[in-house]
């Protein structure tokens, strides 16, 4: 499986690639594109030069690969896109197709639960703070339904954030009440003051169990031995 390697910086081995977006959350309509996200490494040598290669690569219309290192870094981060890739693989077998992951990455999933981290807590809910801001802006427009479209995003992430506290697992595949609930704000089949007294609710809700699971300080030396060891490999 070489994906795409001709977009990537020369040298690159693929280590990761999955269907994201819609497909991914079992939010598909008859308009939604393929959305497919990656990991790529360079050559160790190459990180040595005068030139840094790219962190991240754009290879229009709908693939993003991320770089290993820096891929790395938002997973310390706890950015919630990066975060959601790592849950995608075991979660979706029905979009295995074009699925592909290497030991790599195999070993960076399965630390995923340890990027649980207050770091995550702080990125999902100010990404979710911010957003919502703008999206107040928006309640007394004519057609609402993108604002409230772009909502259904943000209750999403709250629903994962919420399970990740209780349960220990993010789902990125909606299914049940969690997925009607997405997706009538996704249809705007509710209206946008609905959807963000939901994104309110579940911001409130997420606070308090944050303060109650206690989750640390993220510890970057697991990750950074795999990144070491598959930077030892491409040397």
């Amino acid at each position: 499986m070489n994906g795409r390697l001709g977009e990537l910086p020369e040298g690159s081995r693929l280590l990761y690639k999955v269907l994201s977006g819609s497909h991914a959350t079992n939010l598909v309509t008859s308009t939604s594109d393929e959305d497919w996200r990656g990991v790529y490494q360079v050559p160790t040598r190459t990180l040595l030069g005068l030139q840094q290669p790219p962190e991240t690569v754009e290879v229009p219309p709908d693939e993003t690969y991320w770089e290993l290192g820096h891929f790395a870094r938002l997973c310390l981060k706890g950015n919630p896109n990066i975060m959601e890739l790592l849950w995608i693989g075991a979660q979706n077998p029905q979009y295995r197709d074009g699925y592909f992951e290497t030991d790599v990455m195999g070993e960076i999933i399965d630390i995923r639960t340890s990027f649980f981290t207050t770091a995550m807590s702080r990125s999902y809910l100010g990404w979710v703070t911010k957003e919502r801001r703008i999206l107040g802006g928006y309640e007394n427009v004519v057609d609402p339904q993108p604002a409230t479209k772009r909502a259904s995003h943000l209750v999403r992430l709250l629903l994962g954030l919420r399970d990740a506290f209780t349960t220990g697992q993010l789902p990125v595949f909606l299914e049940g009440p969690d997925r009607d609930l997405v997706m009538a704000f996704k249809m705007g089949d509710e209206t946008l003051t609905q959807a963000l007294f939901t994104v309110d609710m579940l911001t409130e809700q997420c606070k308090t169990l944050e303060s109650k699971a206690n989750w640390p300080e993220p510890d970057p030396k697991p990750i950074e031995d795999i990144v070491i060891r598959a930077r030892m490999e491409m040397l």
